[in-house]
């Protein structure tokens, strides 16, 4: 029964263990009388045809009497789906996304059989953790592709992600040249994506960053109407095709104050504050209940700040204020920390989760791995959950699954089983072959992985472990790249360094390699998350430490983000 495999993303179940079962296709009868939600609705258009069959052409008698209707009672995006003995099928919700999502699930439990088809006896209520559940594109790198954007409007509509966030750092109309309008190409670019995410009832958030400039002479200016009314204008295009959801962005900006806007406002929280109000009056003049997200140039730490004060005292309390955690990328994140944080700000949240992303590696590594060490009680302090993904948009989806199962259901929240269903998602080949590579990249920002184990074995000199283990990664990603999928498209570069990586660590243990043989092949920065081959490096004392450094650490990069295992784990 296909609800058991996917049980633990919903609130309650409650089943009979029994089915409704149908010759042929299940068929259905739906009327006006049947239907509270909205009239003249076709919600039976959310029915797949591939199971359901309208009564009138069914041979069936007795068909499935479905009932749509309203419950105020339901939070947003919340359902309940009730199947019963009297075949029934009664789904209640208070919003279209909360319909869509029942229908979604009742397509998912209609099963085919022996005789035809059939439904199980069970009713699910079912809401989510977050009220806002999204992605937010706002990583360093190439955009995604116009073609990726449309897919990912697909991809949130399966997993029930209901806000994207556009706000790429490259696009220079988004940062650099926030003064300018869209022009024409691009701007009907970013019309189909908003059109496409529409269809799916998922919210496009138009973010801008009039913060960062490049030239000092660009720097918004605080005092005055000339900058604002350039930052109105550029939000007036995206209203003027609908949009009513925004995200100010403050975030990597050198926001010390100078000059007028120093004499005015005396501190960057107040200066923040005020533009931010600016912006917000100006939506509330112009958008039917819009919403504003901004995100503070202090968007991590814990706690209180003057900074954080300012904005305290002087932010819009229906502006909500973005928080990625104790750090830019954060380890993890306690509910005492999201209560200090909260208390801090006194705003509402949103969480700026920075996982899959990569871009601070440079290139040197993706990340395959779910989300951890995330407290189940965060929407007590945060309504919105956003995801900040890799540029690599099939790779950062493995990363995201596990996000939007955490985020609709915190509580029930399971990261083994989730990344599980994740690899899964590309297909059981995916997931069985991988196994040994994922294992062997695991290491990220959120897990040591294998990594005690690979230095316990290579200071042991336990050489048969090491062939077998590395050999174990090799031959999976041999096996991975026989796969057709853009996924591995994508994973290509870092498949195959993990396949001459193996070479290279056998001639080590053999004592067969050179230096130059292994600067050689140092020149491939596709690092896995593995650092067996470091180890061994240093255990034959293969390079100087200069050469170490510069070819290995500075590539890994400073475990910078490592904030929580210092602070709570004793590693200071």
């Amino acid at each position: 029964m296909n609800i058991l495999k996917k049980n633990y993303l919903f609130s309650d179940i409650f089943s009979l263990d029994g089915f409704l079962e149908f010759e042929g296709k299940i068929p259905f009868e739906i009327n006006d009388r049947a239907v509270t939600f909205r009239m003249y609705s076709s919600f039976q258009k959310g029915l797949d045809p591939e199971f359901f069959i309208a009564n009138s052409e069914a041979k069936e008698k007795e068909p499935i009497r479905l009932f749509v209707l309203y419950e105020a009672a339901l939070g947003e995006d919340a359902y309940s789906l009730d199947i019963t003995a009297q075949r029934n099928v009664i789904i209640k919700a208070s919003s279209d996304r909360g319909i869509r999502y029942a229908f979604r699930v009742l397509n998912q439990l209609a099963e085919k059989s022996h005789e035809g088809s059939k439904l199980p006896i069970v009713l699910i209520e079912d809401a989510p953790s977050f009220r806002f559940r999204g992605i937010i594109e706002g990583y360093y790198g190439e955009p995604w592709s116009f073609e990726e954007h449309l897919e990912m409007a697909n991809f949130m509509d399966e997993y029930r992600l209901n806000s994207f966030m556009y706000a790429p750092k490259l696009d220079p109309y988004h940062r650099e040249k926030w003064f300018e309008p869209y022009p024409e190409a691009e701007f009907f670019k970013l019309k189909e994506i908003i059109a496409k995410l529409s269809e799916k009832n998922i919210d496009f958030y138009y973010c801008i960053s009039p913060g960062h400039a490049n030239d000092p002479k660009d720097a918004f200016k605080y005092t005055g109407e000339e900058d604002f009314a350039r930052l109105f204008a550029k939000l007036q295009q995206v209203i003027a095709i609908g949009v009513s959801h925004f995200g100010l962005l403050l975030d990597d900006i050198n926001y010390q104050l100078s000059g007028l806007n120093r004499q005015m406002f005396s501190r960057p929280g107040i200066a923040h504050a005020h533009i931010c109000n600016q912006v917000y009056d100006f939506l509330k003049s112009n958008v039917l209940d819009p919403v504003l997200v901004m995100c503070p140039t202090e968007y991590h730490q814990i706690g209180d700040s003057e900074y954080r004060n300012d904005l305290k005292e002087y932010l819009d309390d229906d502006i909500y204020v973005f928080w990625t955690g104790d750090r830019v990328c954060a380890e993890a994140i306690t509910e005492s920390d999201a209560k200090l944080t909260q208390e801090a700000f006194q705003k509402r949240l949103f969480i700026w989760d920075n996982f899959p992303v990569s871009d601070f590696t440079y290139g040197v590594r993706e990340f395959i791995a779910p989300i951890k060490n995330r407290t189940a009680a965060l929407s007590n302090y945060a309504e919105g959950y956003m995801i900040n993904p890799s540029l690599h948009y099939q790779i950062s989806k493995i990363g995201m699954i596990t996000m939007a199962h955490y985020a609709w259901n915190s509580a029930k929240y399971d990261y083994e089983k989730s990344f599980e269903m994740a690899l899964r998602s590309v297909s059981d080949a995916f997931f069985k072959l991988g196994n040994a590579y994922f294992q062997y990249n695991y290491p990220n920002v959120l897990s040591h992985g294998n990594l005690a184990n690979e230095k316990k074995m290579v200071a042991s000199h336990d050489y048969p472990s090491i062939q077998k283990y590395v050999g174990a990664a090799a031959q999976s990603a041999q096996a991975l790249l026989k796969i057709k999928h853009p996924i591995i498209d994508e994973l290509a570069p870092w498949l195959k360094r993990t396949i001459a990586e193996e070479a290279i660590i056998n001639k080590i243990m053999a004592d067969q390699i050179t230096e130059e043989e292994l600067k050689l092949f140092l020149e491939d920065i596709k690092f896995s998350g593995s650092k067996i081959l470091d180890y061994l490096i240093c255990d034959k004392k293969l390079l100087n430490e200069e050469d170490f450094v510069k070819l290995i650490k500075k590539r890994r990069g400073p475990e910078w983000y490592r904030v929580f295992e210092n602070k709570r784990w004793g590693k200071i």
